[in-house]
């Protein structure tokens, strides 16, 4: 499947560390930030979360002298979560004590992971600061979560969700998708702590800039995160107008599956790749043009 790679690269910074670190350093030399993911599959051992663990702490080693702080995307479930709540505690804790300045993040995974990764998440940041999560706004609960992380003062991320979820506990139509994102966001915006509001929509960006100015909202308190590799011309727009931007890398020998999963869990993923790699090249919409 090596064919494909030429394809998929252009949204994996790198099949190893090395080479990733090369490319999050140049996008930290062009003024964005990032948040760095490290691919892998769904793991059964011990010894496959204690492998896993050995690669975000290489990571944490390797970017000890990077001075802006980058975000380390860590999945629950890598570090053992499916085999023992405590084994991914302990995980997490030794992460925790190498993360200096930098930040580990709950990547948010299927709705079945959902409440254990917040269970760790609120429970851990009490004592790690530097500890963020990620909230998935399709999800009907998105709106509890959200003021448990407002109330508690964690960092979080806010996505639309890319996982195909049951209508019992997710909304199912973009249009009220987008409409709990934007409501969640202006809560996040408002009353959280340094929210990243990761989205390639147009629409809802240009609502919530609309919003940010209108509650002078400082650009210091607040991320703008889209993908690696997707919509550079907006990436770049916003961070022309002032805004923080951070940039989602992931990077890993697990591209392939990355790339088939997330193109075949939901219809909507290979619309969304289409339709921004055809926006890029036509350039940004006419919503966005200042």
């Amino acid at each position: 499947m090596k064919i494909l790679y030429p394809f998929a690269k252009r949204f994996i910074a790198g099949e190893d560390r090395q080479t990733a670190l090369k490319n999050i350093k140049s996008l930290y030399d062009q003024g964005f930030l990032c948040t760095v993911d490290v691919l892998g599959e769904s793991i059964h051992t011990e010894e496959q979360a204690a492998a896993a663990k050995r690669e975000y702490l290489a990571l944490l080693k390797a970017i000890e002298t990077f001075q802006r702080p980058v975000d380390i995307s860590a999945k629950v479930s890598a570090l053992g979560m499916n085999i023992r709540y405590d084994l991914c505690k302990q995980n997490v804790e030794e992460l925790m004590a190498a993360v200096g300045h930098h930040t580990v993040r709950f990547d948010m995974e299927g709705s079945d992971l959902t409440e254990r990764t917040m269970k760790l998440g609120l429970e851990l940041q009490k004592t790690y600061k530097n500890l963020g999560v990620v909230l998935q706004a399709y999800l009907y609960r998105t709106a509890d979560d959200i003021q448990s992380v407002i109330q508690q003062g964690i960092s979080t991320r806010l996505c639309k969700g890319a996982y195909k979820e049951p209508e019992a506990i997710a909304y199912q139509s973009m249009d009220e998708i987008r409409e709990n994102f934007y409501t969640q966001a202006c809560r996040l915006l408002k009353e959280g702590n340094l929210p990243a509001i990761a989205t390639h929509d147009e629409i809802l960006i240009v609502r919530l800039v609309e919003f940010i100015e209108k509650e002078r909202i400082a650009h210091d308190s607040f991320y703008f995160e889209l993908l690696y590799g997707m919509r550079r011309d907006l990436q770049q727009t916003l961070l022309d107008k002032g805004y923080q931007v951070r940039i989602y890398v992931p990077y890993g020998k697990a591209w392939l599956p990355y790339t088939l999963r997330r193109l075949a869990e939901r219809k909507e993923n290979v619309i969304f790749v289409v339709k921004n790699l055809v926006l890029e090249t036509l350039g940004l919409g006419k919503l966005f043009k200042s």
